[in-house]
């Protein structure tokens, strides 16, 4: 497995990591890849962004479904 990878593959693992763990090749390419990338680390800044947005959404949603 090559260390470098091409801004595409990068993505797709960010949105991979969101599912399962990364292996240790896979997390040391992304790290690598996002030291010498300027767009991906908007990228994974985008997807956490995101993933507390939806956090947010759903602990307001189930606070709503409470008795009132």
């Amino acid at each position: 497995m090559k260390l470098t990878r091409s801004c595409r593959d990068v993505t797709r693992l960010v949105l991979d990591g969101e599912d399962r763990a990364l292996g240790v090749r896979e997390r040391l390419a992304l790290r690598l890849h996002l030291m010498v990338c300027k767009a991906c680390p908007r990228f994974v800044a985008q997807v956490r962004f995101m993933r507390q947005a939806v956090g947010r959404w759903k602990a307001y949603a189930e606070g709503d479904e409470g008795p009132r």
